[in-house]
């Protein structure tokens, strides 16, 4: 899954000419079981971020063996960057939900992705914890612990038996939609694009709110799948502005995805006229169940 991870990141990494290690520890086993597709997707957010706020340098993914355990291994996985690293005062707000360290840089880098509250929940659902050390100017060092047992079997054959979701390639038949998605994350640009290409659909992705509008000046689409972090304009602002500048009759079915799950977010979310929410990561079945929803929203809504 580390692996994995890096060949995800490779591309915008090198884009930014930064170098990417990785280093696993001699006591690490050779074979461990465990919930690869939490690791792996809590490697890429944390990756996908060092990579947004490093402008030059390196990051390392270190893996290491933690504290025993009695009923099973503790791993631990570090993300170290050389980026533009965090004040101690803002540290402890990097796991709130709806908080950034800094609007100047969220403005200039955009949102952290699948969201450092949720990494920190999934590694804590799996027996393990997450933090955070940094320096301004110096880089930061994400960690964070899973559990797992050894086996004699291999990783990879043990991800694909459990974690591979199948897929319905003629969904987008039955369902036929054109579908925004609205994603500053190149990661999550990908991923995003993958899935809904193995339904049937081909998508357009933009990068923030102001390409969303120009996007729908252009052509008229059934769904918009609307981040709510983006940098520029962010998704409720980009939901407002389409809701008046764009026509009854084009109007598209908005369905936020993002790291915020409370009912409380999801009842914000609707006060702004966005129609439908999804947490990320992105899972199938909801997802094609919004899809299927917005379909009949179309044809209802455009008569």
């Amino acid at each position: 899954c580390v692996s994995d991870a890096i060949d995800l990141l490779a591309t915008s990494a090198r884009a930014k000419h930064l170098a990417l290690h990785t280093i696993l520890e001699a006591n690490v086993p050779a074979f461990v079981s465990g919930d690869v597709t939490r690791i792996r997707q809590i490697l890429v957010n944390l990756l996908s971020n060092a990579v947004k706020f490093t402008e030059r340098g390196a990051i390392t993914v270190r893996v290491s063996l933690g504290a025993p355990r009695p009923d099973g291994l503790e791993l631990q996985f570090s993300v170290q960057d050389s980026g533009i690293g965090i004040p101690s005062d803002r540290l402890d707000r990097l796991f709130q939900q709806f908080c950034q360290v800094d609007v100047s840089t969220t403005r200039r880098y955009g949102g952290t992705g699948l969201g450092l509250a949720i990494s920190k929940r999934l590694s804590e659902i799996h027996g393990g914890r997450m933090w955070v050390t940094s320096q301004p100017g110096e880089g930061s060092t994400f960690s964070f612990t899973i559990q797992v047992t050894a086996t004699s079997g291999t990783i990879a054959d043990t991800a694909r038996a459990s974690a591979e979701p199948v897929f319905d390639t003629s969904f987008a038949t039955r369902h036929p939609l054109g579908i925004l998605v609205a994603e500053d994350n190149p990661v999550n640009q990908k991923v995003v694009r993958r899935i809904l290409e193995k339904l049937g659909y081909t998508p357009e992705v933009v990068a923030n709110g102001i390409e969303v509008l120009a996007a729908l000046a252009r052509h008229p689409f059934d769904v918009v799948l609307m981040d709510v972090e983006m940098p520029e304009m962010d998704g409720l602002t980009a939901t407002r502005a389409l809701r008046t500048d764009v026509p009854a009759s084009r109007q598209p079915a908005v369905i936020a995805v993002t790291a915020h799950a409370l009912e409380s977010d999801r009842e914000h979310f609707g006060e702004c006229d966005m129609d439908h929410c999804l947490t990320k990561p992105l899972r199938l079945a909801e997802l094609t169940a919004a899809l299927s929803r917005a379909a009949t929203w179309r044809d209802t809504r455009r008569g």
